[in-house]
């Protein structure tokens, strides 16, 4: 492993001090041991779109609307325009497509390139971006760290990742067989017993593998030293973080690189919100 690709991804490393309190999750919770419910027969699949705009702030859903109403009556090749909307913003996009390389995915950006009004591009820079519709627990695999946000909607939780895969731009890899990987990690902690979750990054080829589920007191803020006894287990069971399988390397003190390197710890991430 390079020592380029350390900084090509990077945890989420916590500031356990600012952190409220919330009600308590550890991983060995009935609640938690409970979160295995049957996959759905049908899943939202993650899709490519040309990018139109984008929109953040109060009232980001109606500007979107407003946008993508004006667009279906402005040219008929954005008459199967639509809105991804999350919390915090919405963007308005035209097309759906498997892939970026897809010749149709990248006719329709030319395509909107050469929309004008009064002699000016209407759209100078769209793109093609990557969008996850999924946005409820059910929508997500047995194994998907997000899938515990049914029981856990609003509350800060983390997790300790202890592997990461990813292709790091190299085209060895493809998403799919990312993807396939981290699944499989995921699914051989589960058969030895432990609570562990994969997470697919969606505008990056990267899956993590996760363990546990923890809230801020499980650390110890002050001396950040492991208060959680299924933390300190876990801790034990996966001392190196691994990347595509192998142990990570990390320098010991990047100010002093001639300290040298040393094998990089799992780190706890925080859980993310739909």
């Amino acid at each position: 492993m390079k020592a380029s690709k350390i900084m090509l991804f990077s945890v989420l490393v916590l500031d356990l001090l600012g952190c409220s309190a919330p009600q308590t999750s550890e991983n060995t919770s009935p609640l938690i041991r409970s979160q295995t419910s049957s996959e759905p027969q049908e899943r939202l699949s993650v899709v490519w779109g040309v990018l139109l705009n984008t929109f953040d702030g109060l009232g980001h859903e109606m500007a979107a609307q407003r946008m993508a109403q004006t667009c279906r009556s402005m040219s008929p090749i954005l008459n199967n325009t639509w809105i991804h909307s999350k919390r915090r913003g919405s963007s308005v996009l035209i097309g759906r497509f498997r892939s970026a390389d897809d010749p149709a995915a990248r006719r329709l950006l030319g395509d909107v390139r050469t929309i004008e009004r009064n002699g000016r591009s209407v759209f100078p820079r769209p793109m093609l971006v990557r969008i996850d519709p999924r946005k409820r627990p059910e929508d997500f695999g047995e194994m998907e760290l997000l899938r515990v946000r049914g029981l856990f909607p609003d509350q800060t939780l983390y997790t300790l990742q202890v592997e990461v895969w990813s292709d790091f731009g190299t085209g060895e890899l493809s998403a799919a067989q990312v993807r396939a990987r981290a699944e499989e990690a995921c699914a051989r902690l589960r058969r030895e017993g432990w609570t562990a979750y994969v997470h697919h990054e969606v505008d990056r080829v990267i899956s993590s593998v996760t363990v546990g589920l923890y809230d801020n007191r499980s650390i110890d803020a002050e001396s950040g030293l492991d208060l959680d006894a299924a933390l300190i287990r876990a801790r034990k069971r996966f001392p190196h973080h691994l990347v595509n399988g192998e142990e990570l390397q990390e320098p010991i003190d990047p100010r002093r690189p001639g300290l040298g390197t040393r094998r990089q710890a799992p780190q706890l991430v925080e859980v993310p919100k739909l």
